[in-house]
């Protein structure tokens, strides 16, 4: 399908533009009640499929979760060390080598839907950059996913 090639290539470029990072996009069903998909092209799809499906409540499981339910950017800068999610959210990723995350809102007909993702080998704060990276890649996929969801 086009919109996962789309999607892949700007997950890389975005990798390349963030020395270190992983980049991800997730999407909730229409109905908001799970994550449908996701897709992380330099993490085994073992990723993406321990995050598909997980429920939109509670709004605590994990940060893609917590970003498309309240409709903000959340980050866990040490997911070893965090409180705030589920404990199988936190070995998921720790699994997966991943020590820090920000997920950002994705918007489809004005309502968040999705999530686009940087994540780190590292405890790691976001930065200045990541940030406006992240805003970036975050508008691109909302292009991308309203010509191509509803």
């Amino acid at each position: 399908m086009l919109i996962f090639e789309s999607l892949g290539k700007l997950c890389l470029k975005v990798e390349g533009l963030a020395p270190g990072s992983i980049a991800g996009v997730t999407i909730s069903d229409r109905t908001y009640n799970r994550i449908e998909w996701a897709l992380f092209p330099t993490l085994p799809f073992t990723f993406s499929q321990a995050i598909t499906d997980v429920p939109l409540k509670p709004v605590d499981f994990g940060s893609c979760v917590k970003a498309i339910s309240v409709g903000k950017p959340i980050t866990c800068p040490d997911i070893e060390n965090d409180q705030l999610f589920d404990p199988r959210w936190r070995r998921v990723c720790l699994e997966h080598g991943l020590r820090s995350i920000q997920s950002r809102p994705v918007y489809v007909n004005s309502k968040a839907r999705g999530t686009f993702v940087l994540a780190f080998r590292e405890p790691k704060l976001e930065s200045d950059w990541n940030t406006a990276l992240m805003t970036f890649a975050a508008d691109a996929t909302s292009e991308v996913l309203s010509a191509n969801v509803r």
